[in-house]
């Protein structure tokens, strides 16, 4: 209930701003005017198009990272030298943003749904290899003097100590790079001529049309919203082995 309150506050004031007149019709529509929108954009085939296009390139990017990144993270998270030799790379790489150098996607790919699902990899890669890297290491050094005392064999090691110990930190990586996929997806549509989400907000605010444009805007926060609900749910379920924690 505070959570749909606060939504409802919002929802008053834009409306309050928008019958005010404070800001102008063309740069904030009221939320009738938006929410109007969606029977029409519902029975549109463009519409559906556009969302489809943007997972398309969201969903790619992001499995894509997460088949480089998991693993990755998970090898030199479990050996030190593995993770010194790597970490001048990883730390020049991520320091780079994505979007700046779209100008150089764009001469070297073109403007493409190729390019795209690359600035969405390059976007998302980095913290699933992160999360997964710190999973690796976060066995405690107990566990690890007593899988060497016993001489453990390193595939079972693994599979029974470093993978359970970094399930968590991989899922919170899988979980921030999912919704980040679809904001990176909208971010390059907007700044390119590629179809989805994003193009279709900028042919509506050129075309005049705020309150579609708005619209559009909704629709990449409910699916933005939606995969980070899915996201937590599925992380629960495959880790409801874990104790719950708790907290005074």
């Amino acid at each position: 209930m505070l959570q749909l309150s606060a939504v409802l506050a919002v929802l008053l004031i834009w409306a309050a701003l928008a019958a005010a007149g404070l800001v102008s019709a063309t740069a904030l529509p009221g939320p009738t005017a938006v929410f109007g929108q969606f029977p029409q954009l519902f029975g549109d085939p463009v519409y559906w198009q556009a969302v489809g296009d943007t997972l398309d390139g969201a969903v790619t990017g992001f499995v894509a990272a997460a088949v480089i990144g998991v693993p990755l993270g998970l090898v030199t998270g479990t050996y030190a030298a593995a993770e010194q030799s790597s970490r001048l790379l990883v730390d020049v790489l991520r320091s780079f943003p994505v979007i700046a150098l779209l100008p150089v996607f764009l001469l070297v790919l073109g403007s493409t749904p190729t390019m795209k699902t690359t600035v969405v990899l390059l976007a998302c890669v980095f913290p699933v290899f992160l999360q997964a890297q710190y999973g690796a290491r976060s066995v405690t050094p107990m566990i690890a003097e007593t899988m060497d005392s016993y001489r453990v064999p390193r595939l079972l090691r693994f599979r029974k100590v470093i993978l359970p110990s970094a399930t968590p930190s991989v899922m919170t990586g899988l979980r921030l790079a999912a919704t980040t996929s679809v904001l990176v997806a909208i971010g390059v549509e907007v700044l390119t001529t590629l179809p989805g989400i994003g193009h279709e907000v900028v042919q509506a605010q050129q075309g005049g049309a705020a309150s579609r444009a708005y619209a559009y805007i909704i629709t990449a926060g409910a699916i933005g919203y939606s995969i980070n609900l899915l996201s937590t749910i599925a992380e629960r379920r495959l880790l409801r082995w874990r104790p719950p924690a708790h907290t005074d």
